[in-house]
């Protein structure tokens, strides 16, 4: 910040970032591990001219990236839990501010990062064998989800949004802390999605956790991530 990042036109600027992601896969020496980000940024998507709302883009980007890196030999269901509580795939994917139903207006939580994380992160769109081909139901593909699933899942995803520590919006560090959970705002009602059910009264980080673990046990997150 010191040198000048904190100008509006960097703070605006996508500038650089290509530049640097190209530097570190080809000049650092784990090249196993700068291989495994960039496959993992092909799955987890985020795209930097997705990073809307707050400036800082390139931050943004580059944080997202480091994530994927440090987890980049862990365990997918943990690196599932560290990219829905990141800051830069709540911009993205939009459900950073999901709030619960409001009956009164008949506002429903945002859709997107339910839909997203079944279809691109863990099970796909149609159900495939352990081999990766598609079961079919009389020679049309067998469908995953259905959008009463997505509906449901969009309730756990509900109450984060970025943790502001200290109320200090002039760097990007708050792009860097996972997104914090405002309890107001989340959704506790009873959720049952992919035949698994989050229990009724849960915080939002046990409801997610359980989210993510019916997802990880589904039969098609081996043969469609594994592809």
């Amino acid at each position: 910040m010191a040198k000048g990042f904190n100008t509006a036109n960097n703070k605006k600027s996508e500038e650089g970032f290509d530049a640097a992601v190209w530097r570190k896969l080809i000049n650092a020496p784990d090249t196993l591990r700068q291989r495994i980000t960039l496959a993992l940024s092909e799955i987890l998507v985020v795209a930097i001219d997705g990073l809307v709302g707050t400036g800082w883009r390139s931050f943004s980007a580059a944080a997202y990236l480091d994530l994927l890196e440090v987890n980049a030999f862990g365990n997918y269901r943990t690196l599932l839990g560290v990219v829905s509580t990141s800051a830069p795939m709540g911009q993205f994917l939009t459900f950073r501010g999901n709030v619960k139903t409001n009956t009164a207006t008949g506002a429903h939580p945002d859709e997107n990062y339910a839909r997203e994380l079944m279809q691109l992160f863990t099970i796909g769109l149609v159900k495939l064998n352990q081999d990766g081909s598609s079961v079919t139901v009389n020679g049309a593909p067998a469908y995953t989800y259905s959008q009463d699933d997505v509906s449901a899942l969009a309730r756990v995803f509900t109450g984060w949004d970025f943790d502001m520590a200290g109320g200090d919006s002039t760097t990007p560090d708050f792009l860097r802390r996972p997104l914090k959970q405002f309890p107001a705002k989340h959704e506790t009602s009873v959720v049952s999605f992919l035949g698994g059910t989050v229990a009724g009264g849960l915080g939002g980080a046990e409801a997610m956790r359980t989210a993510l673990d019916i997802l990880f046990a589904h039969s098609n997150l081996a043969p469609f991530i594994s592809r």
